[in-house]
């Protein structure tokens, strides 16, 4: 089974709508979850209770990875090469560490990055 890095769009989409995409599904892949996704996706100020509660059941999916030695040397260095945010960095190295895909709907603001195999299961 192929493993899939799940950027946080791609989550609140999952939980907006109830799935991943229109001819995909999530049975397909092992997904993988960065901390900072977690982050972003349960940090909003008005998130309700219950969102939290679906949401956290919707991590729990998959693997949570977070931000280890190798994550962490690999972000600075996709930081300086590329002048990417902080948390898409993160997010970049847990897919290439993970020697996983990302999946994201926001597949240009990774695209130059070397070896990294982006999907957008949105379109």
């Amino acid at each position: 089974m192929n493993r899939a890095v799940i950027d946080t769009n791609i989550l609140i989409s999952w939980y907006k709508t109830g799935f991943i995409s229109n001819n995909e599904d999530l049975d397909k892949v092992a997904p993988i979850f960065s901390i900072i996704t977690k982050i972003e996706a349960l940090g909003f100020q008005d998130i309700t209770k219950a969102e939290a509660k679906a949401i956290n059941k919707m991590l729990n999916t998959g693997e949570l990875v977070y931000i280890d030695g190798d994550i962490a040397q690999q972000t600075i260095k996709l930081r300086q090469k590329y002048r990417i945010k902080t948390p898409d960095g993160i997010i970049a190295a847990t897919a290439l560490a993970n020697n996983s895909e990302l999946w994201t709907a926001n597949t240009s603001d990774f695209s130059n990055i070397d070896g990294l195999k982006l999907h957008n299961p949105l379109e």
